[in-house]
Parts: C-alpha cells; structure tokens; sequence
C-alpha cells in the first residue's frame, strides 16, 4: 500500500517474517486485504501504520490522525486519544464524520487501545468502522417516532420538544410563540355516520389543509384522535387569532370522501407563550380557551386570559361538585339495590331475593335435572317471645338465630330470612337424607345459643324444619314450598324443636 498515511507498509521488514498460525493463515496477509480499517498512532498522534481499508476509508496524506477526520471534530479525536494514553488502558469508544470530497460526511466509529508497550505495535492501535448506513437508519427512525402514521404530520412526542424549546427562549414581551389547542366539534358522529376509515380520511384532509394554511409560519402536529396542535414561531395574539381564523374557515370547508360529501367544524383555544412560561402551561392555557370556545357554541376561537383562569377554576369546582353528587346518587342506588335484596334486621338475602333465586334453582332442575333441596324454618312461639322479652329482645334473638343458620350450612347453599320469625334455605345438590341431616344440624345450633324462652318447652329459643328434596312432582316454586309448609305443620304439632322430612 502507497505510505499516503504516513505508514511504511512498501518498505522492507527488517525483521524475521512473521510466521503463519497452524491453520495456514497469516495475519499480515489478511490485514493487507481485508475491509479492516486500522491505524496505528504515535503519542504524537502521528499515523505510523495503516491497512489499505484505512487508505480508502480516510483517503488523505497528511500525518496527524487528527487532520483525517471532520475539522469539527478534530479536537474531539485528538482528545479521545489523549485520554486513551492516559487512561487505564481498556478499550475506547467514539464517533466523528469524515470528510469526502464532493458529498455528504461519512459516520465512523473509533475504538482505540494503547498498545505502546507491546512489541510489534508500539503505539495506539485504532479500528475505524464505517457507521453511516445505522446512522442514517436510526436518523431515519427518529423521524419516524415523531411523525404522526395517520397524517404524516409531527406528533404529540414531537410538538411537546419543540414547544418546550420555544418556551425556554420566548421573549418576555413583544411577538412570540404562540400554541394553537384545535378540537374537530362532535367527531365520534362522524365515525359513527360514515365509519371509521371515512373518519381517518377525513383526519388526513384536515391535517394538509392545517398545514397548507400554517405553511412556514409554524409547525402543525396531530396529539391523537381529532385534535391537532400548531405552533407559531413568531405572532402577535391578533395574528394568532387571524390564523386560528384561517383555519377554522379553512377545515369548514366540504371535505369529498368516497361516502359522499363531509362538513366538520372544530374549536380552537389560542395560548401566547412569553417569558420563559412552561409548556405544560402554555397546552393547559390553550386547552381551557379551546373548551371556552366549545362553550360559546362550537367552531369559534378563543385567546386565552386570566380571566378564563378563573372560569376554568369554576367550571373545575361545578364538575367537582357535580361529580359529588353523582358519587352521592351512586352510593344511595347501592344501598336501595342493597336494602331491596339483604334484611336490615338478621343480615340475610330477604324474601323477594329468596323468591328470585328459588325460582332460578327450580328452572334449572326443570331443565337439568340438577337436585336441590328446600328447608322451611320457624322459630317456636316467637310471638309469646316479643310479648314476654320486649322487641328489643326479640330483634337480638332473630339476628342470632340468622348467625346460627348461616354458620351450620355449606359454602355451596344460602340461607334467607323469609318474612316475620320464619327462615329458609336453599341446600344445592342435596339428597333428602343430606338435606335432613343439615337441617337437624341447624336446629341443634339454635338450641344450642340457650337463647332463654321460659315460654317455650324448652326453656330456650328452639326451631321447627320442614326440609324436603325437590322431585319431578313439583311442577313450580311454590309446589316445593306449600310441601315444605305441610312438613313444618307436622313438626310443630309433634312438639315443636325438631325436624320433618318426607317419609321414604
């Protein structure tokens, strides 16, 4: 190779010829021929050695490793090796542009390690890579991340930057930057009249005609479904509004669609951006003018002041004050919902629920043959209760009675205060031996809680069941009831505190 890189790669080697490796290949060779891009460089940076993808790569004859790259990256390069020397001595990483004669820079990227101290180099080895097809590849995807699919215009991500930047250099006082909030008015109907891909046209037509209305006055950015930003680059807030105007004229306009022909309006909210304000300021100011403008009717525009500060913060407080009022109304639904299916007095599912799931049991009997069973339950002589304890008292034992009912069942079945002292549950998939044994099971409970009843037989509150299995004589509901009915009669006509099932 010519030494254009300073290198001496024609002269001849006075040392002993570097031999080949075992498998038959010679590292001088492949360096000599391959696309590999290595320079080495002294600790004056100057090149010593190059390979001949280095000569084609930099393409100069000038020495210093610096004078190959861009010039305004030159004191980068020669930095980078700097610190190379006086680094720890690892592997370098960087990036800078050389120049080519008649076109755009190249992007490579730099990784150097000193090898000063080893023989046979004795001095900074670095490789070149050639990185201009990634850089331009993720260039272009950048692009896109900040461009809307839809409109091809900028996006929310893209307008946020370029408003913050604005905002951080917006004079205090004279023409400035200005951000414009547009709303297309009642979009969903036309989504709804005409379907969406008509809707998505109808985005896109608005999107050009924005832009072509802006031009070169600003930036035009669609932030998602149909609302759209612009920002103006240098304006009075007349002429913000004048432009605001344009628009709203120019997006009334008949858009033709293959559905036929489509008129929208939209309402803008127009922000002046002065004295450094924050962007999210300058979005909130130009967001609360444009729902100023949806108020005053629709397809108008509205330049922000303090004074819609102050309508904004009443409207905040009547949506406030509305929103509490509806949490109220929610909460007083849930507790009529609540009080028309759940007994205040034991806690329990009441009768209209009981009517409503029995019947829900029995049809899918009906249908499905899927068993159940039905116990009828009765608090023995709870009117000479109340009469001798008082209602106060007899309010306590009925919730007692609910808690040992409910507490004596299974997960699968549900008890119910049926009306008055009387209590039933629904016993899923059993059989009439099982649903005998869990009504035995409850009646024993309630004795148990030696609820004191010097009225009763017992001494203490007590319970008369009737509990059968339903079977394909019962044609409804209430045949199933009027049985278990008869079975609590014969309970209490043996004594009461005891349980009847249907003889087998």
């Amino acid at each position: 190779m010519p030494d254009a890189l300073g290198g001496r790669q024609n002269e001849p080697d006075p040392s002993p010829q570097e031999p080949e490796t075992p498998g038959g290949v010679s590292a001088d060779v492949v360096l000599a021929k391959a696309d590999a891009a290595v320079i080495v460089v002294d600790s004056d940076l100057q090149v010593r050695w190059a390979t001949p993808a280095a000569q084609r790569l930099f393409g100069a004859d000038v020495g210093a490793f610096p004078d190959l790259v861009d010039p305004g990256d030159a004191a980068a390069v020669a930095g980078f090796l700097g610190g190379v020397m006086s680094g720890p001595g690892g592997p370098a990483r960087m990036a800078c542009a050389i120049p080519v004669p008649d076109g755009a820079p190249r992007r490579v990227e730099l990784v150097a390690r000193d090898l000063r101290d080893t023989d046979g180099v004795r001095g900074i080895a670095v490789v070149a890579s050639d990185v201009t097809g990634w850089a331009e590849r993720e260039a272009g995807l950048q692009d896109q991340m900040r461009l809307d699919d839809l409109t091809g215009l900028a996006n929310r991500t893209a307008i946020v930057g370029s408003l913050e930047q604005a905002a951080r250099s917006a004079a205090r006082t004279g023409p400035g930057p200005a951000l414009l909030y547009l709303d297309l008015d009642s979009f969903k109907a036309v989504n709804d009249a005409y379907g969406h891909r008509t809707g998505d046209h109808v985005l896109r037509m608005v999107g050009s005609r924005l832009a072509r209305a802006v031009g070169a006055a600003g930036t035009v950015a669609r932030i998602g479904g149909d609302e759209f930003n612009i920002l103006l680059d240098r304006t009075t807030p007349a002429e913000a509004l004048g432009l605001a105007e344009t628009a709203l004229a120019v997006i009334a306009e008949p858009l033709a669609t293959n559905s036929g022909t489509v008129t929208v309006t939209a309402s803008i909210g127009v922000a002046m951006i002065a004295g450094a304000a924050a962007a999210w300021e300058a979005l909130h100011h130009a967001d609360v003018a444009m729902y100023r403008a949806k108020q005053l009717g629709r397809g108008q525009a509205v330049l922000h002041s303090v004074e819609l500060d102050d309508w904004a913060l009443a409207r905040k407080h009547d949506l406030e004050r509305l929103a509490a009022q509806v949490e109220t109304l929610e909460a007083e639904k849930a507790a009529l919902a609540h009080a028309a299916r759940i007994d205040d007095r034991t806690g329990l599912p009441n009768g209209a629920t009981f009517d409503a799931d029995h019947a829900r049991y029995h049809a899918r009997h009906a249908r499905d043959g899927e068993p159940y069973a039905l116990a009828l339950i009765d608090i023995d002589h709870f009117h000479a209760y109340n009469a001798r304890y008082h209602y106060l008292a007899g309010h306590s034992a009925l919730a007692r009675v609910a808690a040992a009912i409910a507490g004596s069942i299974r997960r699968s079945d549900r008890a119910y205060r049926y009306g008055g002292e009387e209590f039933t549950v629904l016993l899923s998939g059993a059989s009439g031996d099982e649903a005998a044994l869990l009504a035995e099971r409850i009646r024993a409970a309630v004795e148990a809680l030696q609820i004191e009843h010097t009225g009763n037989d017992a001494g203490v509150v007590t319970v008369s069941i009737g509990v059968l299995d339903v079977t394909a004589g019962h044609a409804s509901p209430a045949d199933v009831l009027e049985d278990a009915n008869v079975l609590l009669l014969e309970a209490k006509h043996a004594g009461r505190n005891r349980v009847r099932a249907p003889e087998r």
